[in-house]
């Protein structure tokens, strides 16, 4: 016997016994429900402008009490009961829960959250959400007031806007013993949120992308050579890919919309001025991105133009099988008066088996010195910041769009 329709019947013999007793057994086995058919007590929808998804990934599971209560001052304390247990990595940490006192409804209320598994949302979320180590566009959360009995939140987001820089937030509260608790609660939850609009994004991007991922890898920058060049390497081990997603991705990175998921702060558009004629598993010879993006401070629109390695001028460091990218780079606004540059990505599998060690090689002009005088430290750092977002995103899309899972 399917579960709804046993507990249709349950219900029905407890009615015909008390109605206080029907009233129990709802509480204690609506969860038997498939999540669509649990109803909404509570929603609100809301955009928060110039905060991407990536930050409220971040933000479940690196709040802290200073960043809680700036957000909206009506939260007057925070703490970890059961700490994250991987906070450095986007998404949420299903098991975590925080102890929270705030005032909404003309009252002050401990609330106590905890991080719900994935699982329980099934359905109503994005599938893809659960082909990744963590979902990506919301978190799950059983929330009890005063110590009354919990109810689920859902808070899903996804970026909108020309530029892709906003996120659309829909909060829902469902199983609510008290519908006009849990709309207070939603209510005052979507304060929070959209209070974090002027500081999240910056949170993220030293907390998170310096503070972390930066730390995931280092750069050596060489010497000024006899064509006026230098050459700059980056090494990093990145865990949670493999190399055939890695090759993959290249032919795949689409639009503005994915360069952007990509590195939400570093990149600004792309576009394919010469798409790719076969999109398969290795880059496309003569495909041509056009790609904006900070470098540092300084922000600088290319032409990357997929190279051949057979053909002159060869790439600056060798290269053999299949695993690598090797391509010619200009600015735009000065393409065709100078040498191009070149850059070449080399990976293969790490030690343990979780992932790939990747090797970047760019040679660029000295004269970059000129424009910005960090530039070349400037764009190790930039390339530890986005193929160490990879994690986040490239499994779901490859699981997704090319093993159709």
């Amino acid at each position: 016997m399917s579960r709804p329709w046993s507990f249709i019947i349950l219900a029905r013999r407890c009615l015909a016994a008390a109605p206080g007793v029907l009233f129990a057994v709802l509480m204690a086995l609506a969860g038997q429900l498939p999540a669509h058919a649990q109803s909404i007590s509570a929603s609100t929808s809301f955009t928060v402008k110039d905060v991407r998804p990536e930050a409220f990934s971040w933000f479940w599971d690196n709040v802290d009490e200073a960043m809680f209560k700036a957000a909206n001052s009506e939260n007057k304390a925070f703490r970890w009961t059961q700490a994250p247990a991987t906070p450095q990595h986007l998404g949420y940490s299903a098991g975590a829960r925080y102890r929270a006192t705030s005032v909404f409804g003309f009252a002050s209320h401990t609330v106590e959250v905890s991080y719900l598994d994935p699982e329980t949302v099934r359905g109503r979320v994005p599938s893809d959400n659960h082909l990744g180590s963590k979902p990506y566009s919301f978190v799950a959360q059983s929330v009890s007031v005063d110590g009354k009995p919990a109810f689920t939140v859902l808070v899903q987001y996804n970026p909108v806007g020309s530029t892709f820089a906003d996120s659309a937030v829909r909060i829902e509260a469902t199983l609510a013993a008290q519908p006009a608790v849990a709309q207070a609660y939603v209510t005052h939850l979507r304060k929070t949120l959209s209070g974090l609009q002027p500081t999240l994004m910056s949170a993220l991007n030293e907390r998170y992308f310096n503070g972390v991922l930066k730390t995931r890898g280092s750069y050596t920058i060489g010497p000024v050579d006899k064509n006026l060049n230098v050459t700059l390497v980056i090494e990093q081990e990145i865990k949670g890919i493999n190399a055939e997603m890695l090759a993959w991705w290249w032919d795949h990175i689409g639009d503005t919309a994915r360069y952007r998921l990509w590195q939400p702060i570093d990149h600004v558009s792309f576009e394919w001025t010469v798409p790719p004629n076969s999109p398969d598993t290795h880059y496309d010879i003569g495909a041509v991105q056009k790609a904006k993006e900070y470098i540092g401070k300084s922000a600088l629109t290319l032409n990357i133009k997929g190279a051949d390695p057979a053909a002159s001028p060869l790439p600056p460091v060798p290269v053999s099988g299949d695993d690598y990218f090797y391509a010619r780079t200009d600015l735009t606004l000065i393409a065709g008066l100078l040498p191009s540059n070149s850059l070449v990505h080399q990976w293969r599998p790490n030690a343990t088996g979780d992932g790939i060690i990747l090797t970047s090689t760019f040679v660029n002009t000295a004269l970059a010195r000129v424009l910005n005088f960090t530039f070349f430290e400037d764009l190790g750092s930039h390339c530890l910041r986005e193929f160490q977002m990879l994690p986040y995103f490239l499994p779901r899309l490859y699981k997704r769009e090319y093993l159709h899972q």
